[in-house]
């Protein structure tokens, strides 16, 4: 009698058991269903998604887009290091001078130059979206998108704060966000380390120096440049003047704001305006050698792919500036 009492409860027990396990895998396999769901979902909204460019028009995407022109040396710089190079079809022609482009060797793959003149070649290269800075003509961005072509219009940066605003917008426009923070802390590293070799110097003991163009020097309210130097703990000595608009100063102006240094942008764009000369005929200048750079002789050629920058790039150029200006500072800390 035992025995069968046993044997019974043993069987209750085993069909509770057996119980327990099928609740358990049913709840299983709905927790990984709804998974499933769930993820389905989320691929289909990370597919389509919409963005608002500068001029507030909105670019509907169905997926991120494999086909992109760049219609200036900015957007060619900054999506070289956002996407493959694969799905960049176009970029500026400006992409190929080592003078002022960064990605020289980078591009070379790349089929096509875009000249932002003319919207039938645009056209027949069938782009996904086409990235244009927001100095280009109404009437052309106008006709591209007359023709039905997505044309995305940024903000032209003045600064390395709006530098990395605008990484992070193209960076939306073309689908990777991801690739936008690496970029960006890379160019944070670079300041930094700039910033712990000149951050010792006080303000009263800044250098002051000004921006040469083939034309003079250079003054605009608030400059990517003007920028560069308060990175570099350098002082542009235009930034005392208070002018509405940009214009080139007088020689006059020059020597009130007596520069310690001048800096050129080596870039001879044209064949005609060789920065050596440039240098030569403000030594040569009489009343520029009554300032701090003229006597004595203080004239720093950057490089423009680096000055002249408006992508991740301009924190070379600040230490440039600084390395320039401040060469005891990196010797010092080198040598160590």
């Amino acid at each position: 009698m035992m025995k069968k009492i046993l044997a019974k409860d043993e069987n209750i027990i085993a069909k509770i058991i057996c119980f327990i396990l099928l609740v358990f895998v049913y709840n299983f396999c709905m927790g990984c269903s709804s998974q499933i769901e769930k993820n389905t979902g989320n691929d289909k909204i990370e597919k389509s998604y919409s963005v608002t460019d500068s001029t507030g028009t909105v670019i509907n995407f169905d997926k991120k887009p494999e086909k992109i022109i760049s219609l200036s040396i900015s957007t060619d710089e900054i999506l070289i290091d956002l996407v493959d190079s694969k799905r960049i079809i176009a970029v500026t022609y400006l992409a190929d001078d080592p003078e002022i482009s960064n990605i020289v060797d980078r591009v070379k793959s790349i089929p096509n130059r875009a000249y932002g003149n003319s919207a039938e070649a645009l056209l027949a290269m069938q782009p996904d979206v086409i990235i244009a800075a927001d100095f280009f003509k109404q009437e052309m961005l106008q006709t591209l998108r007359d023709l039905g072509l997505k044309v995305y219009v940024y903000k032209t940066p003045n600064n390395i704060k709006e530098i990395k605003e605008a990484i992070k917008d193209i960076a939306i426009l073309v689908g990777e966000p991801n690739q936008a923070e690496k970029l960006i802390k890379q160019m944070d590293s670079k300041l930094m380390s700039v910033k712990d070799k000149v951050n010792s110097i006080k303000p009263s003991e800044q250098k002051r120096v000004v921006f040469v163009r083939s034309n003079g020097v250079f003054y605009r309210p608030e400059s990517s440049f003007m920028d560069v130097c308060r990175h570099a703990n350098v002082k542009d000595a235009t930034e005392d003047l208070h002018y509405d608009k940009s214009c080139i100063l007088s020689q006059e102006e020059v020597v009130r704001l007596n520069p310690d240094a001048f800096v050129i942008p080596v870039w001879n764009y044209d064949g005609k305006h060789d920065p050596e000369q440039i240098k030569a005929e403000i030594l040569s200048n009489p009343s520029y050698q009554t300032t701090k750079a003229g006597r004595n002789k203080n004239v720093i050629m950057i490089p423009a792919a680096r000055a002249l920058a408006v992508s991740q790039y301009t924190v070379d150029a600040v230490e440039d500036i600084a390395r320039a200006i401040y060469p005891e500072n990196f010797n010092k800390k080198e040598s160590l």
